[in-house]
């Protein structure tokens, strides 16, 4: 007795629950669970009903052509979640390799078993989908979004790599299930299609091992050359810049900022607070260094900065006095000492040009002090 027409549309009908549920694992919605199920549903209600009025044109045939209907989804889809519409396409296409795989394994196999029974497509869909369930949503569904969130941030070429991927195994798939559901030797196409997925999947496997070390290199090598407190460049990467000058016999200005009583910032308001310290004297002396210049910080409260005019007694004046201090200090501007050099080739070695330089500031900030200890002193 042959099924009913209904019941031919239940293996699609499970896939499309399944894969729906695969794309949510994926995405962030804009609306609750509740109503992002009720828009699917009802989308999903309307398309299975054209669907089954239509079906001597819309035929269920099994060999996932009908499924390439699917991507009209892309419109609910892109209405209920964040993600821009190429991600989206991207993790849409991944999804439908994972059912429409188990639905195409499941229609081979009970060809194979039981002569293509509508009844056992059914009870071998739902075996498939409880043994790969968790593998595919622990395992698959995590390495397959941290590509997708990451690859763009690095390595921009690989999205469009993610993309024309994605959709590429998707239509494989169908062409693959269109050209062999018919004929003998359905062992060898059952072996065929399990080769296929399982290419597909050590593919992304593999994809998201290249994205992770990747990831990890370029952060290890941020790590490297900045400094973790005030995202400055560190001393390493101040020393490369320096060396990246003098090999190409530029002329720059070098500033040596060390700030005042920072020690006693430290020991009356705590080291939370010289953090805080730190990190906004960081952000006023970049904002007024601009474009013309790079602030580096050299270790504790010492800073460097690399400057292109030859001269910038602007910057001095203005770091000297760190204008907008009060907005979010954690506390009172205690001053800062700087010394300044104009380097023009041909240039000395960077250690003697650090030493040069510091030296300035350190015979400032003595002068400072004097001063101050002149002007506090009481008159004759």
């Amino acid at each position: 007795m042959n099924p009913s027409p209904l019941i031919q549309y239940l293996p699609a009908l499970e896939l499309l629950i399944f894969n729906l549920f695969s794309i949510d694992c994926c995405c962030h919605r804009k609306y609750s669970a509740v109503k992002t199920a009720l828009i699917l549903g009802l989308f999903s209600l309307a398309l299975f009903t054209v669907s089954y009025l239509n079906a001597e044109a819309l035929s269920f045939r099994g060999d996932g052509t009908l499924t390439m209907f699917g991507f009209v989804f892309l419109l609910p889809l892109h209405w209920v979640y964040r993600e821009k519409l190429s991600v989206l396409f991207a993790i849409v296409c991944t999804c439908w390799v994972y059912t429409l795989g188990i639905m195409a394994l499941s229609i081979h196999t009970a060809a194979l078993l039981a002569g293509g029974h509508m009844y056992a497509v059914l009870i071998i869909q739902n075996l498939l989908y409880l043994l790969t369930f968790y593998p595919f949503y622990r395992i698959m569904i995590p390495r397959y979004l941290y590509v997708v969130e990451n690859i763009g941030n690095y390595q921009s070429y690989w999205s469009g790599y993610i993309l024309l991927s994605s959709c590429l195994n998707f239509l494989l798939l169908v062409l693959f299930n269109a050209a062999f559901l018919k004929g003998s030797g359905l062992l060898a196409k059952i072996l065929l299609l399990l080769l296929f997925l399982t290419n597909i999947f050590l593919t992304y496997f593999i994809l998201y091992r290249i994205v992770r070390d990747s990831i990890r290199t370029i952060q290890l090598e941020y790590s490297a050359f900045h400094d973790a407190l005030t995202g400055l460049g560190n001393r390493a990467q101040l020393w490369k810049q320096l060396e990246h000058f003098l090999n190409e016999k530029r002329t720059f200005s070098i500033l040596f900022m060390d700030l005042d009583k920072f020690k006693w910032i430290n020991d009356r308001h705590g080291h939370l607070t010289g953090d805080a310290y730190l990190r906004h004297f960081s952000r006023i002396a970049s904002g007024i260094l601009d474009s013309k210049g790079t602030l580096y910080r050299f270790g504790g409260d010492e800073f460097v900065a690399i400057c292109e005019e030859e001269e910038p007694q602007s910057f001095l004046e203005q770091i000297r006095r760190c204008p907008g201090w009060e907005n979010d200090a954690p506390c009172a501007f205690n001053g800062v000492s700087i010394g300044m050099l104009s380097c023009r080739p041909p240039h000395q070695g960077v250690e003697q040009i650090l030493q040069q330089v510091d030296r300035l500031m350190y015979q400032n900030k003595l002068a400072a002090a004097r001063q101050k200890d002149t002007d506090a002193s009481p008159a004759d």
